[in-house]
């Protein structure tokens, strides 16, 4: 479904289309969601689901409770991400020993809509907006928004610090897209850094994620 070769080697990936039930779910996972709505615990099952295909493949096949404003509870040598939209549901995980943190979005292509835009993008990321026709641009804004999330999931858990959409700004440059930080969080996270994004469509969904290796050669244009 999702080519390999779209992940780097030592990430871990499932994806499902198909909405899991409470059957999959622990006991201890069971007692967390009783009181989900019917939308909310198909959400939830699928993304353990996807996640715990992931995490078997790095050795551990416990719990996925709920962490930290909502994240998977995993092991301390893991990391990992998860997504859904309406569709498709999906889960990235790697170990710490190779990467710092992954980020991980799905998104339906059109449903950002135009009137949005000025909540999440830069002036310079609408202007580049105005200047397509509309197909692209219901493509285009997708994908913005998408890294944006994808890149909010990989730099949280390690700042513990939410940043605004246009505090960070999608950039191209040798037809790849990178999230360039605006202003300063952290040493990792400086302003003017770039973080390269991967971003793959899928049907009608766009997938995108961001991944922080160990070894990291940054890239900074400057403030």
């Amino acid at each position: 479904m999702i080519p390999s070769r779209f992940f780097p080697g030592g990430i871990c990936y499932f994806f499902s289309e198909e909405k899991k039930d409470k059957s999959i779910l622990s006991e201890n996972e069971w007692m967390i969601v009783q009181k989900y709505g019917t939308k909310r615990l198909a959400d939830f099952c699928t993304g353990r689901y996807c996640m715990r295909k992931c995490t078997e493949q790095l050795g551990f096949s416990g719990d996925i409770l709920i962490g930290d404003r909502g994240m998977p509870l995993l092991p301390n040598h893991i990391t990992a991400s998860l997504s859904h939209s309406k569709n498709l549901c999906g889960a990235i995980a790697g170990d710490k020993d190779l990467f710092l943190s992954l980020g991980l979005d799905i998104e339906t292509c059109g449903r950002v809509h135009k009137k949005m835009w000025y909540l999440l993008f830069t002036k310079n990321e609408i202007e580049y907006l105005n200047s397509l026709d509309d197909e692209q641009q219901d493509f285009i804004s997708t994908v913005f928004f998408s890294l944006k999330e994808a890149f909010y999931k990989l730099q949280y858990p390690l700042t513990g610090i939410f940043l605004d959409f246009p505090e960070v700004e999608i950039v191209m440059i040798n037809n790849r897209f990178y999230v360039k930080m605006l202003r300063h969080v952290t040493s990792l996270f400086a302003e003017g850094r770039l973080i390269q994004g991967s971003i793959l469509k899928y049907y009608d969904q766009v997938i995108t994620y961001c991944s922080l290796p160990v070894k990291t050669k940054f890239f900074n244009t400057g403030s």
